[in-house]
């Protein structure tokens, strides 16, 4: 099955440069900042938003799976902060720029 992930995050005393090496990662790994539709036009995710789809056998697994990569790619860089992530199977979204 097919989940929708959605995470946030916040690091503390991080500079310009561990920003964009977490979002390279969380990149590589399948959460992106910009969300692009079957059939419209790319959308990007405010502030340190970024969203995927995984594939999993339920929500709890990709859920834990997920969170536990977002946690080693922290770590990894010696970084701190908080982060939220949700998964969802039955889900629909939509964004607006103003």
């Amino acid at each position: 099955m097919s989940f929708l992930v959605f995470c946030v995050f916040d690091l503390r005393r991080a500079d310009r440069e561990d920003y964009l090496h977490v979002y390279m990662e969380l990149a590589a790994l399948g959460l992106r900042k910009i969300v692009k539709s079957n059939n419209g036009p790319g959308f990007k995710l405010p502030s340190t938003a970024v969203l995927g789809t995984f594939e999993g056998q339920s929500v709890d697994e990709v859920r834990s799976l997920v969170g536990k990569k977002v946690q080693g790619i922290l770590q990894a860089r010696g970084l701190s902060g908080d982060f939220f992530v949700v998964a969802s199977h039955d889900w629909a979204c939509a964004g607006e720029s103003l």
